[in-house]
């Protein structure tokens, strides 16, 4: 025969008695950082925006096509920025679901980026058919 077992004892958990470690604090680390991937997007478009401009001629503001290339380069530079970011905080707002956190500013976030990109493709397409 078993001897018999104290129900209190069964009651108990395995981790009574020992201590539980709570990370509060802890900070979004993504593997690939697309607000650094948007930083350099920002240098790049701005060195070509600035580049394109100077080969522009002068005197010649209609047909220029280095003009053209300057405000495209600014424009598309501004907008896969705002997608970039965008992006980052999807990744933030996913990872916060996960641990239990409130994502609802990381998703405003995101629909504002979204949104800001929308406004510089409205925007950047009227500037080209106006030309």
């Amino acid at each position: 025969m078993q001897p018999s077992v104290d129900p209190k004892e069964q009651s108990q958990t395995q981790f009574s008695g020992q201590p539980q470690i709570i990370i509060s604090n802890s900070q979004f680390q993504p593997k690939f950082n697309f607000r650094f991937l948007a930083y350099a997007v920002f240098v790049l478009g701005v060195t070509a925006s600035y580049y394109f401009a100077e080969k522009s001629e002068p005197g010649r503001h209609v047909d220029d096509y280095w003009r053209s290339l300057s405000e495209a380069s600014c424009c598309l530079s501004i907008i896969l920025i705002f997608v970039l970011y965008a992006v980052f905080y999807k990744g933030k707002a996913d990872w916060q679901a996960a641990t239990g956190q409130s994502n609802t500013w990381s998703l405003t976030g995101m629909i504002f980026y979204i949104l800001f990109a929308g406004l510089v493709v409205l925007f950047g397409f009227m500037w080209f058919i106006g030309d």
